[in-house]
């Protein structure tokens, strides 16, 4: 019999496994018991109703079969039964016990990882994952295994995801017929074989001479899989008083105002009630503002937080401030939430044996689509955790060691002027770099620009509500931001700020103030509009930028790193406005509307530098995470946990971790090859805690 693959394909397995320092890759598939539809007065059982950790440790989760090979052999191994995955987990435990390094490469490798680690103790040297792949080489595509394979073999109906997996949907294992069973065997074979074939498609796209970003996901998807860190139960409980005792205090407050002023029957529920409290705002003779709604097409209530017809009624009446900050805590419970969360997946994980790692650290490798950033995972988002809040300090370092938090300062600002060339801005930056926090002679940013704004000098001990409108108008304004859109910026509290509402004459004076001090960022946003906007949507090729190294091609932007934002389909569109017609740049987006076809999203010069500033700072973070696990791991001082928006977080080896956060604040102070004359800097510490 002839083997499936040539000598082409072993020879890239070879280099593959040289890469990586791996000696065998294992490609699997687990195929679990779910039932996808509600019925019988039965609850749904699957993953797009529950988080990984509910799924797959909750008390209905079953095996129903494995496909598992091993590099590019030509039998695809499948069975199911207790016995046969215990004696398939052991294999692979005993070669790695023997020294053998083991890589593996699934497609939702969390998932299938996921399996092998909580339900049968395996860990792998290096995690590979087609479905992450996919999302690096084209984000703007679906990324199913189905839609992979129909893009990458459209002319061979061989090689297509199969169906058989729908026959068994509810049916729990032990009433898995024994033609369903072939069904299932013959439906993993396929799905592991379009897998195998799509890595070694994939990997030589992406490249092995620059492996950042397969090395990132390893990272990404070890820290999702592996649990790393204890959880402190009891501040996760304080947050959940605490956040009661603040919607108390904020619907009493709401309530108490409603009666001054003679209207009854107000209760908590109205301010979470969309219906109530439109009915609330019109006994205030408040016209209820409108929007029209993405899912009827129709005219409907404008009130959520972030709606600037909300914000803009909120601006114009504020004498009605507690209603609408009782209405913005008891509409949101997302701190009460996580805890309630935090609490319920750390206790899973205790109950089944992990001890005090007991909760991994879930990112969504190329969550954000467009700029490639991290998102936060499973429910979870522990990207949005208040930094020194209680969420954070909750998580504590696994045993025997410390965590070490390291935060790129100012990373998006400055990758925006250097991409601009405001060089002012960033000499200033980076001649008191070096000096310590509390400098007084250390330049900030912030209270440069907040001095413009209030006409005079801002300090950071001094002015913290002035600095922090010169942080809103320095990272909203330079992504040409005008004064009205800034005006609502500041009324959806930024970056974790309290909302701020202020008149119309204060923010065009802002937006002035700014205008005039950033001549480079806004003659760049003309040259956006004007010259590279017009290449994406017509084609051709522009070089721009700092040394060129930026690449417009037609629907895309090739960044210094190699790695490329797509704006598929970009075109021209026009549309019928008071003023007559007018032309506006559309593309179609990596969301999908009921009927299939891609949701169109405007591009403007605005979004398109922001993508640029926040797409840059993304591949500058995924160097260094890569750079210090790497560093980390020869000295066997630790190693990466994850990524939090701008920092690294790295469990460090108790004893060692001077020398591991040193590792860390190195790494994090050079700017990569591509971004010549970025001047960068880092702040940071360890402790027991994640308390950065």
């Amino acid at each position: 019999m002839s083997s499936l693959f040539d000598s082409k394909d072993n020879l890239a397995i070879t280099v593959i496994k040289r890469a990586f320092d791996l000696d065998i890759i294992v490609f699997l598939d687990w195929e679990t018991f779910y039932k996808s539809k509600a019925n019988n007065g039965s609850k749904s059982y699957s993953l797009k109703s529950l988080t990984y950790p509910d799924y797959i440790l909750g008390d209905r989760f079953e095996e129903t079969g494995l496909g598992v090979t091993i590099d590019l052999n030509d039998e695809i191994v499948y069975g199911h039964g207790q016995y046969f995955y215990q004696q398939q987990m052991a294999k692979i435990k005993k070669a790695r016990a023997e020294g053998l390094r083991v890589g593996l490469v699934a497609h939702n490798t969390v998932f299938d990882g996921a399996i092998c680690n909580w339900v049968h103790g395996l860990k792998f040297d290096f995690y590979f994952d087609t479905m992450l792949m996919r999302k690096y080489l084209a984000a703007h595509k679906p990324a199913s295994l189905g839609a992979c394979a129909k893009d990458e073999w459209p002319d061979d109906p061989a090689l297509r995801k199969g169906s058989d997996l729908a026959q068994v949907d509810g049916i729990k294992y032990d009433y898995i017929s024994t033609s369903e069973h072939v069904s299932l065997a013959k439906y993993c074979r396929q799905d592991v074989n379009l897998m195998r074939r799509l890595f070694l498609a994939y990997i030589p796209r992406i490249g092995l001479g620059e492996s950042t970003e397969l090395r990132a996901m390893h990272i990404t998807l070890r820290a999702a899989i592996e649990p790393q860190f204890d959880i402190r139960h009891d501040l996760l409980e304080e947050v959940i008083v605490e956040e009661d005792e603040l919607d108390g205090i904020a619907a009493v407050a709401a309530i108490q105002f409603c009666i001054d002023n003679d209207v009854e029957g107000i209760s908590p529920k109205t301010f979470s009630s969309n219906p109530q409290y439109e009915a609330l705002l019109r006994q205030f003779k408040l016209r209820v503002p409108k929007k029209i709604s993405k899912t009827t097409g129709e005219l409907s209530p404008a009130l959520g937080k972030g709606d600037p017809e909300y914000i803009r009624l909120q601006i114009d009446n504020p004498e009605y401030a507690v209603l609408y900050k009782a209405r913005a805590r008891l509409k949101s419970t997302i701190g009460k939430t996580r805890a309630v969360r935090m609490i319920g997946v750390s206790s899973t994980f205790r109950s089944r044996g992990f001890g005090d790692a007991c909760m991994p650290f879930f990112l969504n490798y190329y969550g954000a689509g467009q700029t490639g950033r991290w998102s936060g995972g499973q429910k979870l988002n522990q990207q949005n955790n208040t930094r020194g809040g209680k969420h954070r300090l909750s998580m504590l370092a696994p045993d025997g060691h410390y965590i070490g938090v390291c935060d790129l300062s100012n990373i998006e600002l400055r990758v925006n002027m250097w991409f601009c060339g405001q060089t002012d801005v960033l000499e200033k930056m980076s001649s008191t770099d070096q000096l310590g926090e509390k400098d007084p002679d250390k330049y900030d940013y912030y209270c440069d620009l907040a001095g413009g704004i209030f006409g005079r000098k801002i300090t950071k001990a001094e002015d913290k509500n002035e600095r922090q409108m010169g942080k809103a108008a320095g990272l909203g304004l330079g992504f040409a931001m005008g004064w009205f859109g800034f005006q609502q910026y500041l009324a959806s509290g930024p970056m974790g700020m309290e909302p701020m509402f202020k008149d119309d004459a204060f923010c065009r004076g802002v937006k002035n103030s700014y205008d005039t001090k950033h001549y480079a960022v806004k003659a760049m946003w003309h040259f956006i509009a004007n010259t590279v906007m017009p290449v994406i949507v017509n084609g051709g090729e522009l070089r721009f930028g700092p040394n060129e190294s930026y690449v417009a091609h037609k629907d895309k932007i090739v960044l210094p790193s190699g790695r490329v934002l797509q704006y598929s389909n970009a075109r021209y569109k026009g549309e019928e406005t008071r003023g007559g017609v007018s032309i506006k740049v559309v593309f179609d987006s990596d969301k999908y509307d009921r009927w299939g076809n891609p949701v169109l999203k405007y591009l403007w010069h605005g979004l398109l530098i922001e993508n640029i500033a926040q797409a840059t700072a993304r591949d500058i973070l995924a160097e260094q995470i890569v750079n210090v696990d790497a560093e980390l791991e020869v000295k066997q001082l630790g190693w990466v946990m994850g990524s939090v928006h701008d920092e690294i977080l790295a469990a460090l080896r108790d004893g060692e971790a001077d020398e591991g956060f040193k590792i860390m604040a190195d790494h994090m102070a050079i700017a990569p090859a591509w971004a010549t004359g970025l001047p960068l800097a880092n702040e940071g510490g360890f402790a027991r805690e994640y308390s950065k």
